[in-house]
Parts: C-alpha cells; sequence; structure tokens
C-alpha cells in the first residue's frame, strides 16, 4: 500500500514538472492557455478547467453549453472556450484581464460521465510590474556577467599561451647559447678544425 502511494505521488510531481508553463505579466489583456486533444468527442463530452491548491472551477461546458453558474467568482466572465471545442478538439482556454490571483496550475479535463478521456495540466506565472521590471533588470545583469567572465576567462587563457610560447622561445635562444659557449671554448689555436663546426653566431 506504502508503494503504490508513493507511486501515486511520484507520478503527480512528474506530471507537475512536464507542465507547460507560460508567463504573463499582471494587466495583460489576456492569456491563450493550450489544450488539443484528438477530434472530434462525443457529443455528451463535459470540458472542464480547474486551477489547483485550493481546486477551484475556471470554467466549464456541458451539453455544449458553458455552465457560468458553477464557475468560481475570481474567474466569472473572463473566460471563454471556442464555440466548436467538442467538435474542433481544441479546448484551449482563453483567460481575460490578468491579475496576480491567476497564478497557479490549471488542469484541463474532458469527461464522458465517469470516464475521463484527457486530461492536461498548464502552469500559469503572473508577475507583478515590479517583478517583471526586477527580473529582467536580473536576466541583464546575469547575462552581461556570463559576457564579461567568458572575456575574462579568454583573455587569461591568451594570456597564459602567450606566455608559454614567450617562455619556450627564450629556452629555446638559452639552449643556442649555451650551445655556441661551449663550443667556442672548446676551441683552442691549436685546433683550428673542429669534426662539428659551432653553429652560426645569431
Amino acid at each position: 500500500m506504502k508503494i503504490f502511494a508513493a507511486f501515486v505521488i511520484l507520478l503527480q510531481v512528474s506530471q507537475q514538472a512536464s507542465a507547460e508553463t507560460f508567463k504573463v505579466k499582471e494587466g495583460d489583456a489576456s492569456v491563450l492557455l493550450p489544450c488539443k486533444v484528438t477530434a472530434p468527442l462525443p457529443e455528451d463530452t463535459v470540458v472542464e478547467w480547474k486551477r489547483l491548491n485550493p481546486e477551484i472551477t475556471v470554467h466549464r461546458r456541458s451539453d455544449n453549453r458553458d455552465q457560468p453558474g458553477e464557475q468560481n467568482q475570481l474567474f466569472r466572465t473572463r473566460t471563454s472556450l471556442r464555440q466548436d471545442a467538442v467538435q474542433s478538439g481544441d479546448l484551449s482556454l482563453t483567460l481575460k484581464n490578468i491579475t496576480p490571483l491567476d497564478q497557479g496550475t490549471f488542469t484541463c479535463s474532458a469527461s464522458q460521465g465517469q470516464k475521463t478521456l484527457f486530461s492536461k495540466q498548464v502552469e500559469l506565472q503572473v508577475y507583478t510590474i515590479d517583478e517583471k521590471y526586477y527580473f529582467d533588470l536580473y536576466v541583464t545583469f546575469l547575462v552581461l556577467f556570463i559576457i564579461t567572465l567568458f572575456g575574462g576567462v579568454l583573455s587569461a587563457v591568451l594570456v597564459y599561451k602567450k606566455y608559454i610560447m614567450k617562455a619556450e622561445g627564450n629556452a629555446k635562444t638559452r639552449r643556442y647559447d649555451n650551445a655556441l659557449f661551449s663550443c667556442r671554448l672548446r676551441a683552442t689555436p691549436r685546433r683550428v678544425a673542429m669534426t662539428t663546426p659551432c653553429p652560426p653566431a645569431g
């Protein structure tokens, strides 16, 4: 029993994690929450949109008619579905006059009697005007920081590479000078001819 309960919780979490997320700003005229199924649906299909935590009815259509009396007062007069939603399979919800209270997880479902034909979750995030401003400012600074950091790392790599090349060149020059000095030191007036000639100077 405990294993089954854990499986159900894990399934719910995975469904929430896979839900589409839409971000809007407080005061926006409207937002379209998508929900599409394979058409056609049975004529007696009940289409219902709900918002979770707590669960409230956002929009309900049964017998091919909207049921505003079953809507939560918060969403009344602010939602709409296509007239041919059941026939076309496009159950997308239009939500108007966005407020911060609209934020949350929405479920779109189509059912026939006790049988659920389709269910989908959509996450709606609503930013207040101040939150939107500071969020944009944060993103801007984050992008600038990443660009600056990348530029600094690239510059450091180029400087390090230049230093290594210079150090290798100096080491090669020192080896050459040491070889030339040793060669000339071995040369004496009595031994003008040498088996291995000294490398040319410079």
